[in-house]
């Protein structure tokens, strides 16, 4: 159970859960790649093409610490992506990280002020960008790369408007 429905108040339900969009991980899996690709190349050399090991130790360990380093920092991200929440419930919105350490940013969806779009023509032409929340009495919230950010803002605004519409937003 994520922390967000363990947190759910009575009543209150999940509209939705963003995604980060698939560009968000293309370094860390490119870094992976490469150092993957390294130690299968130097497997090829040595076993497929007979060259002998001490003519490819340096290589060997290049390629080792190449692979180490793009799994550490495949592993990082993969931990990012699991553990990080963002989601529109029907009274909040809920920004959440951290595995180990939690860290969140919640705002109720009538204290929001402000929603903001940064998105670059890559951006538009992949369909990701970053949002920027400002509410009263929280300060900034930046959200990372998203998909479909306008989506997301919508979302948000129509969560917002159905609280004005019902009355459940009155302080």
């Amino acid at each position: 159970m994520s922390y967000v429905e363990k947190t759910l108040a009575g009543g209150e339900e999940l509209i939705h859960r963003a995604n980060f969009n698939w560009t968000y991980s293309f370094f860390p899996v490119m870094w992976f790649s490469i150092g993957a690709a390294t130690l299968a190349l130097f497997g090829y050399i040595q076993f497929v093409a007979h060259v002998p090991y001490e003519e490819l130790r340096i290589g060997w360990w290049s390629a080792g610490t190449a692979a180490f380093a793009g799994s550490v920092i495949l592993t990082n991200h993969l931990i990012i992506l699991i553990t990080t929440e963002i989601v529109v419930t029907t009274y909040r919105f809920v920004y959440k990280t951290g595995l180990i350490s939690r860290n969140t940013q919640e705002v109720s969806l009538n204290k929001i002020e402000e929603i903001t779009l940064h998105q670059s023509v890559m951006g538009r032409f992949l369909g990701f960008g970053k949002l920027v929340l400002r509410g009263t009495g929280v300060g900034v919230i930046q959200l990372p790369d998203l998909d479909n950010p306008i989506k997301l803002r919508k979302i948000i605004e129509n969560a917002k408007s159905s609280m004005r519409t019902t009355g459940r937003g009155d302080d």
